[in-house]
């Protein structure tokens, strides 16, 4: 479900009721929203509304924001029939409520958001917000001025006919380096890199937005509430 749905709409899928019957349940008081009496059918009931007719539950949903250190080899996916998954380490029973606001390929590690709050998890992946990725890349050569000029300009994928947002690089040694990007292209750092023909042999993505990794444990997770429900 995603942003709002009428009242009628969700006591029909839940009931069966026709709108008549739904009308008169509202005039006789027998539906609340968030304890407040229904006034509508027409009201718009958000994913995370708790909806009641009567003594029955219709609607009573928790929003879930989870971040998440994943390990080398788990698959940002939430089913996949040959690898562990990263829904595979949340051992809740809501975990199946969860997508992912973004994703790492197999063997980078780090900083994975989860949630059930399509605003939120749409707030990180749509290019106009232009939310910040950082990483820390190691590599197999050394990170040249001429390499780090370019990130910082932008540079042109072909495969997409676009040419990416000016990057952040802070150098930390010859071949490791803090890179923070602005989209999520396929491989996108991978490929920044392997234009110089230089490969990335460690990539782990430390903070999203102003979510930090910090010390959260590589396999483990931990609730985090988004500030204005963005990060």
């Amino acid at each position: 479900m995603r942003g709002f749905t009428r009242l009628d709409r969700l006591i029909w899928k839940f009931a069966g009721l026709g709108k008549p019957r739904i009308r008169a349940k509202i005039k006789a008081g027998e539906i609340r929203v968030n304890g407040a009496l229904a006034t509508s059918g027409a009201m718009e009931i958000g994913n995370f509304d708790l909806v009641k007719m009567g003594s029955e539950i219709v609607q009573n949903r928790t929003a879930r924001y989870l971040m998440l250190n994943k390990p080398p080899g788990v698959v940002s996916a939430t089913i996949d029939a040959e690898h562990s998954t990263v829904i595979d380490l949340i051992k809740e029973p809501w975990a199946e409520e969860l997508h992912l606001a973004g994703r790492l390929d197999r063997f980078t590690t780090g900083l994975l958001i989860l949630t059930n709050d399509s605003r939120v998890s749409e707030s990180i992946t749509e290019p106009v917000r232009r939310v910040g990725k950082r990483y820390r890349v190691g590599t197999d050569g050394p990170i040249t001025g001429e390499m780090i000029a370019l990130f910082k300009k932008g540079m042109w994928f072909a495969k997409e006919e676009v040419t990416t947002a000016p990057a952040i690089v802070e150098l930390l040694d010859p071949q490791t380096c803090l890179l923070t990007i602005y989209e999520g292209k396929h491989h996108q750092v991978k490929r920044m890199f392997a234009h110089f023909d230089v490969k990335v042999m460690t990539l782990h993505r430390e903070a999203v937005g102003e979510l930090e990794l910090g010390d959260l444990v590589e396999g483990e997770w931990r609730f985090f509430e988004p500030s204005g429900k963005s990060p």
